[in-house]
């Protein structure tokens, strides 16, 4: 007719596992910023290293831009001898050096566009770090929710037991039925399996959460004030379509500059001789080509890049649209759960006095076990909606920083 003292030293040694499995959590979040967090983020995130390793072509197209020669010098080589025919000993060789020349502009339209290249991939990777910084708080308050709900799934695992003893004792002396036991265990098994279903969130999110950062590490206050509208850069999204915009714009621009292939001059070297043992003659010549400038050539390439501006415009404005849109939801969103969080509290409140009351009636037996354990059941509910409710507020107020386009 007593309970189990084994099952009840299991279940307690269970709830301490998860205390201090819990405790192991929330002491090494005591270590870093969130914006210390973030940068490690970012410096595992591959999307990030592949966006700053776009420098390195930026640099290059910058070079080219600032070279003297739109292409390579060129040399070319020219032999002739009758030896296979006539074999008189007649030879031509000759050498010459040419260099493609700027078309006029045009210099000047390959440094913009490799200016509007650096500022589109300046503009990506600031874009890539928001994106960055999304990812990071979705599961920051995930695992933040997941760890609270774990906290009060041992808390009711702790009650459960207490009230197991509780009632057993009270078996004892004949106070109760046999049945009420059974009923607390009952409770007691239903919260041992939910305080197991909470960890293993806490363990999916926690697992999340390091592949993200690289580390088990919560910022020591993960709590983001929202930003002041007067304070707010511009967001990093909608510069980044600036800037795409800007660099195909650059690009119409060297096509429009660039109509036709590259003239180039050339300096030649020639030494020929009529017959063997004649006296070798040596001239110097110079040599200009400039191609002709062609519809068929320079169509398809205005085409293309008027279309790849024509789409950029396209989609900055839908950009504008998405933003703007992403921006009022989370307002939104913010307000719901101010009056939602407000709300639980309120619930969650009325649930724990109720819980008392229930309490001392039991205790007098007033009440039955089945009425006390419906209030335990409403306030661990109340208190687990009080616990996500505080989260969602918490993750509100990131997510309108993030719509907004502000990092950690």
């Amino acid at each position: 007719m007593h309970c189990n003292p084994q099952r009840t030293l299991k279940a307690r040694l269970a709830v301490k596992l998860l205390s201090v499995l819990l405790g192991v959590t929330t002491a090494s979040a005591q270590a870093e910023t969130l914006r210390e967090v973030f940068e490690k983020a970012w410096a595992s995130s591959p999307h990030g290293r592949t966006a700053e390793a776009k420098r390195d072509e930026v640099a290059a197209s910058r070079t080219v831009a600032e070279s003297w020669f739109p292409a390579a010098p060129k040399v070319d080589a020219f032999h002739r001898t009758d030896r296979w025919n006539s074999d008189l000993g007649n030879q031509e060789s000759e050498i010459g050096v040419s260099v493609p020349l700027w078309l006029p502009g045009q210099k000047a339209a390959r440094r913009s566009l490799a200016e509007a290249e650096g500022g589109e991939n300046e503009g990506d990777i600031q874009a890539t770090r928001l994106a960055v910084a999304g990812e990071l708080r979705r599961a920051l308050w995930t695992l933040i929710m997941a760890r609270s709900e774990a906290e009060v799934a041992a808390e009711r695992l702790k009650a459960a037991l207490a009230l197991e003893e509780d009632v057993g004792r009270r078996l004892k002396v004949g106070e109760i039925a046999r049945s009420d036991l059974l009923l607390a265990r009952q409770e007691t098994a239903s919260a041992r399996a939910a305080a197991a279903d909470a960890q293993l969130g806490v363990v999916r999110s926690l697992q999340r959460y390091r592949v993200l950062t690289g580390s088990e590490r919560l910022p020591d206050d993960p709590q983001e004030p929202v930003a002041v509208a007067d304070n707010r850069p511009v967001d990093p999204r909608v510069a980044a379509g600036q800037a795409v915009i800007e660099r195909a714009r650059a690009a119409l621009k060297l096509a429009q500059e660039s109509r036709r292939e590259a003239p180039s001059v050339g300096v030649l070297y020639r030494r020929d001789r009529d017959v063997s043992g004649a006296t070798p003659r040596d001239s110097i010549g110079f040599a200009i080509s400039i191609p002709l400038a062609v519809e068929v050539r320079n169509a398809p390439l205005l085409a293309s890049a008027n279309t790849a501006l024509i789409d950029a415009e396209a989609r900055y404005r839908r950009l504008l649209a998405e933003v703007e849109a992403e921006v009022r939801e989370a307002e939104a969103q913010l307000d719901s759960a101010g009056l939602g969080a407000t709300l639980a509290v309120e619930r969650e409140h009325a649930a724990a006095e109720r819980l008392a009351l229930m309490r001392r009636s039991f205790e007098l037996g007033e009440t039955s076990l089945v009425e006390l354990l419906r209030a335990h059941s409403q306030t661990t509910e109340a208190r687990i909606e009080g616990a996500r409710s505080r989260s969602r507020l918490s993750a509100a107020q990131a997510n309108l920083n993030q719509a907004r386009g502000i990092t950690p």
